[in-house]
């Protein structure tokens, strides 16, 4: 079976797909990887929610939402990680599982965001930074945005962006460029009033940062495995 690596804004196409909401699971892979691939080449865990595309939303187990986040760049997830996380660490953040006992995309995309963040901030501050942009964390009637919308914006931002390039271009700081690029998709966010776009504009500069950073921190580790680590 081929290895499958998707972008963030791949992984967010993945996503609004097992909603039910965008082309199946198997078109969005075939887009993402440029390949003539079938039913056959998908992640077995996969091929079951190709099947299911035209029913209601699907769930996922914890085990599934380890397989599928580590579907993407950059991003490794351990069941015992995400079993910690649900029934301790962010419990409050992703509530019980909505669909019978199964989580909903709309939590697994809180876990990505989650996962992103954690890069840098530990829990307590990932928990202050969520409820600017989602109100009472498990209700997701109050959401400014759904999960799923922040996580394909800030996934939009990083792919128009060079995550290995310098700090500093053209007399622009990386976070003054990160925030003109989020201006772009203001659009999206229309219905928001002026003070509540600044707060999601401030958070959405905040978790790119912190990718950029899980970006440049995997990008050297890996080169010290490479050169370095055989040698003992």
């Amino acid at each position: 079976m081929m290895l499958l690596q998707l972008t963030r804004k791949q992984m967010a196409k993945l996503l609004v797909s097992l909603k039910g909401d965008y082309s199946s699971p198997l078109q969005v892979l075939k887009e993402a990887i440029d390949l003539n691939i079938d039913e056959k080449n998908l992640p077995p865990f996969l091929k079951k929610f190709e099947r299911k595309r035209k029913m209601n939303e699907i769930g996922l187990s914890t085990n599934e939402i380890v397989l599928l986040a580590n579907l993407c760049e950059l991003t490794f997830l351990k069941s015992t990680s995400v079993q910690n996380w649900i029934k301790r660490d962010v419990k409050e953040l992703i509530g019980p599982p909505e669909l019978g006992k199964k989580y909903s995309i709309e939590q697994v995309a809180i876990l990505l965001i989650v996962r992103d963040l954690k890069a840098v901030f530990d829990f307590e501050t990932i928990r202050k930074i969520l409820t600017v942009v989602f109100n009472t964390l498990s209700d997701r009637s109050d959401d400014l945005i759904s999960p799923i919308i922040f996580y394909e914006t800030y996934s939009s931002v990083l792919e128009e962006m060079d995550p290995v390039g310098d700090f500093s271009i053209y007399g622009q700081t990386l976070e003054e460029q990160v925030m003109l690029t989020i201006d772009r998709f203001q659009h999206r966010f229309c219905a928001l009033q002026t003070c509540e776009w600044i707060e999601i504009k401030y958070i959405l500069t905040i978790t790119v940062l912190a990718v950029l950073s899980s970006h440049i921190q995997r990008k050297a580790q890996q080169l010290f495995q490479i050169n370095y680590n055989e040698r003992g």
